[in-house]
């Protein structure tokens, strides 16, 4: 079957023969009617998402035939929620086309997604085979056509299959464990009131990630001060801390050498505060200090700093390097720069893709459109049919101002409340706000990070 619904072939023991005459058809249409059975056609559909699924496809095609026929076809649109999380279930569904993502509440307001479904995906498994209430949530993301099966007819089936209700089983336990142990391993940073991660990732040079991320800091930093830090992995070169005026003399990959006991003390001496409230640590001070970033670095470094600050603000620059993929496994949310030019959206469009194999969840990822220039290549609505999704916020052209903080050494959103900058990651920064809600007011760190430098 292709990504249209069409089959492509007849599945396997159901080749479609034509009928003797037109009077035979007229008849088995008839005879399906009367019986409430499907059309051929659609039975071939049904098999066809019945063998998608590894526990079905291993079942002889006339019991593949007779749940078929058991099925019921469910229509649901973009934004419902299929299945509600704490309730019973008796019905598995299968997904015929659109996607849905598996979302678990933990703790109360605060949502992980686990699973992201696409065709020929199943759920409803848990509740339906171990007797136990709904442990996720399922909701639409696209409009689906869905196939539900209840419990009566799944056991009615295959309890002559012993093996596979064994196994269809075995996998909604299985199931169940990752989905706690997924949903478990992505809060305990809220649960232990630890910082929340934000990446920013420029996948193309020159579209504003870095000063984006450090306005972004800024602007968290007027509601937090000094509970916000940005971490500068933009290399070669991280120009963070000189954007902002300040004069670094050491830096992360310099704290590789220092002894364990002495790491955390080291690594936030390394850490630099702005009088506005920010604070930056640069992950290197020449080019060649890049390749002691390492992914076992940087896992240490993030762990001490989420125990610190209450948002650690990530620049990951430009590069999927191997400290890039070690700060998305501990990333909350990431903010995905695009700027209006073809090259950029065909760079923004590779880095999608990626990500979504990577198993980044869609409401955890913000896709930005910066203009950098006053008349874009690019219009907003065409950025947003290439890449298939819609830009969550726009930053408008804000003149020469960009540049004039840059050489002046100035955060725009602490300096200027009238810059199109200023707005947008004020509105970004309520957004996450929302996101990633915090049950208490974290504390000023006991011992605090030396002043500017």
């Amino acid at each position: 079957m292709d990504g249209s619904g069409r089959l492509d072939s007849a599945p396997r023991g159901l080749t479609a023969r034509p009928m003797a005459a037109p009077q035979l058809q007229a008849l088995a249409g008839s005879r399906n009617r009367d019986l409430g059975w499907p059309a051929p056609q659609e039975m071939l559909a049904r098999v066809a998402i019945l063998e998608q699924a590894a526990v079905f496809y291993t079942l002889p095609d006339p019991t593949l035939r007779v749940l078929a026929r058991r099925m019921r076809p469910v229509t649901v649109a973009a934004g419902d929620t299929v299945l509600h999380q704490g309730e019973p279930g008796d019905s598995i569904f299968l997904l015929s086309s659109g996607r849905c993502r598996v979302v678990v509440e933990r703790p109360a307001g605060h949502f992980v997604t686990v699973a992201l479904l696409d065709e020929g995906d199943f759920f409803g498994d848990t509740a339906c085979l171990l007797n136990r209430s709904q442990p996720a949530a399922v909701i639409a993301q696209t409009d689906c056509k869905l196939l539900s099966l209840d419990r009566q007819s799944v056991f009615g089936v295959l309890n002559r299959q012993g093996h596979a209700l064994d196994e269809l089983r075995r996998l909604a336990d299985q199931r169940l464990r990752t989905y706690t142990d997924t949903a478990v391993q992505a809060s305990w940073g809220m649960l232990l009131e630890e910082a929340t991660i934000v990446g920013v990732y420029s996948p193309k040079g020159g579209s504003g990630g870095t000063c984006l991320a450090l306005n972004l800091v800024g602007a968290l930093s007027r509601r937090h001060p000094g509970q916000v830090l940005l971490l500068d992995l933009d290399f070669p070169y991280t120009h963070a801390a000189l954007l902002a005026g300040l004069v670094p003399t050491t830096c992360l990959a310099r704290t590789a050498a220092a002894p364990r006991e002495a790491f955390e003390e080291v690594l936030l001496s390394a850490v630099l505060l702005h009088a506005g409230g920010p604070m930056i640590l640069p992950g290197a001070l020449k080019p060649e200090e890049a390749d002691l970033v390492t992914p076992e670095l940087v896992d240490r470094a993030v762990g001490v700093l989420r125990r610190t600050f209450r948002y650690v603000v990530v620049d990951l620059g430009v590069s999927m390097s191997d400290a890039t993929l070690a700060v998305l496994d501990q990333t909350q949310h990431l903010v995905l720069i695009a700027s209006a030019d073809l090259s950029a959206v065909k760079s923004a469009a590779d880095a999608l893709t990626i990500l979504e194999q990577l198993g980044t969840p869609p409401d955890r990822l913000t896709l930005v459109l910066n203009n950098r220039v006053p008349r874009p290549a690019v219009s907003k609505q065409a950025l947003e049919r290439m890449l298939g999704r819609s830009v969550d916020l726009e930053v408008p052209y804000d003149l020469d101002r960009p540049d004039r903080a840059a050489v002046d050494g100035e955060i725009l959103s602490l300096t200027d409340p009238r810059s199109e900058i200023t707005r947008a990651v004020g509105r970004l920064a309520e957004q996450l706000e929302a996101t990633h809600v915090r049950t208490a007011a974290r504390p000023q760190p006991a011992q605090p990070p030396p002043g500017e430098r």
